[in-house]
């Protein structure tokens, strides 16, 4: 991959922070997230990550799109990232929050070892990656839950959402669909309050927690 394609991204990437009122980053966190891209880039060529590479689309549907969710995480100093692939939105979240420990959950082993490569490349000490199912872990100890590409989330999804906790909440980046169905699998136990996000006429960050 050429230096071209990795300074585009670079550039996009500033813009895309701009246009969707992101905190500013720092030098160093725009240094992990373009080198995560460039690791990307390379691990796709042998593994389905994403079929979104080139620099201005990457940089505002995956990594913009996940930075924005950092300022609905509040006082949370544990998420979980469920079904994380390609790193979407648990790496820029633990980039933009180092005072947040995220775990980024991955079933699939290569998808998972690309993490951990990830990890160990842009020496995140906040972030975990964990090879398993949603349905072999406990969910307990972490304050927020996330998804972003949540592989069969209306089946999974439901139960989930009754399983959380006064103290948990689940923010969902998703598309209006997926907001009608959680609307009518939390009943009048739980709040679900939507953001839209940037750039987008379809996509939605959505936030649920149970009524107190």
């Amino acid at each position: 991959m050429g230096q071209d394609q990795i300074d585009a991204f670079n550039s996009e990437l500033r813009k895309a922070v701009l246009e969707f009122e992101i905190e500013e980053l720092t030098e160093e966190q725009a240094s992990q997230l373009v080198r995560h891209y460039a690791m990307l880039r390379r691990w796709n060529q042998r593994l389905n990550l994403t079929r979104i590479t080139e620099p201005r689309g990457a940089a505002r549907l995956h990594y913009a799109e996940s930075l924005f969710g950092a300022r609905f995480i509040g006082e949370a100093r544990t998420l979980i990232d469920i079904g994380s692939g390609a790193g979407f939105p648990a790496l820029p979240l633990a980039v933009a929050r180092p005072d947040v420990q995220v775990t980024a959950l991955e079933a699939n082993q290569k998808k998972s070892l690309f993490l951990k490569e990830a990890k160990d490349e842009l020496a995140l000490s906040n972030l975990d990656v964990m090879t398993a199912r949603l349905e072999e872990l406990n969910c307990d100890g972490y304050e927020l839950l996330t998804s972003r590409a949540l592989d069969r989330a209306e089946a999974i999804l439901p139960a989930l959402i009754q399983e959380l906790s006064p103290t948990q909440r689940l923010m969902l980046y998703c598309g209006a669909d997926l907001v009608a169905m959680i609307e009518k699998s939390g009943g009048a136990d739980f709040s679900i309050e939507t953001h839209s996000i940037p750039e987008s006429e379809a996509r939605f960050i959505a936030i649920v927690s149970r009524n107190s």
